[in-house]
């Protein structure tokens, strides 16, 4: 499931999508399928402004395709104009920590004293009802970052190590690569507190990760005290290529329909 602060992304339709209350930064990390560290050149507004937009869709069209119809229309009604740099820049190793890993290997089906969140096609989710103030686990051979109520949790099942990598590096101001030497899948829960500065990872106040479910009695380390708690890894800061999409130009109010 992908989230976007504030919006809402509707594909109800599968004819057209529709984003309400949505940012330009998020509809840029999306449609040119980036990270946001790799967003240069955004004007202040970008992360703040916010816009809704009714595109149709083709049917049968490919998630390629579909990113590729949205960045026409932000070219014609944003004269959009961007292009993409690779430079040296900060990069993270994903490594095992000094005392090992703690990963669980992957197996079939939840545990029973969790409760299980089933992803829908829509991109939302069924919260069962025992799911108030229990840990929980994530239904299906998948990977899910949830954000909200001042946390990111994400959770895998059957995953592995790489997918893990690749999803932190949405939180964080640099790619993460897997360098654990980790060949297995595995099941884990990982909950952190977002770090400050990164555009796109903003939560909201503490208190509901998604509606009707608090977690309780959880502390929310940093990622970093996280992935050594709770999975027995740690990040190491290196250097290395980051392919950035520099922002050439952007229209803040758009060409009328």
């Amino acid at each position: 499931m992908e989230l976007f602060r504030g919006a809402r992304y509707d594909t109800n339709d599968p004819g057209q999508i529709t984003y309400q209350s949505v940012t330009l930064w998020d509809i840029l990390v999306r449609a040119y399928d980036v990270r946001p560290y790799q967003l240069k050149g955004a004007p202040s507004w970008l992360d703040s402004e916010r816009y809704t937009i009714f595109a149709k869709v083709p049917a049968g069209a490919s998630k390629v395709g579909a990113n590729e119809m949205m960045q026409t229309l932000l070219a014609e009604r944003f004269k959009l104009a961007v292009h993409r740099e690779t430079q040296e820049g900060r990069c993270y190793k994903l490594v095992v920590d000094k005392d090992g890993p703690t990963l669980k290997a992957a197996s079939d089906g939840a545990p029973a004293d969790r409760a299980t969140l089933v992803p829908d096609r829509n991109g939302g989710l069924t919260v069962p009802d025992n799911a108030l103030g229990r840990p929980v686990a994530l239904a299906g051979k998948s990977i899910l970052a949830l954000s909200g109520g001042g946390m990111i949790m994400i959770l895998g099942n059957s995953q592995p190590v790489a997918k893990l990598a690749d999803t932190l590096s949405q939180y964080m101001d640099g790619p993460v690569r897997d360098a654990t030497q980790l060949t297995g899948t595995y099941d884990f829960s990982l909950s952190f507190e977002p770090l400050s500065g990164i555009c796109g990872s903003e939560t909201g106040p503490h208190g509901e990760l998604f509606p009707g479910f608090t977690p309780a009695g959880e502390s929310c380390p940093t990622i970093f005290g996280a992935l050594r708690e709770r999975l027995g890894l740690r990040l190491e800061v290196t250097r290395g290529p980051v392919e950035d999409l520099i922002i050439d130009h952007v229209d803040r109010v758009p060409t009328g329909n």
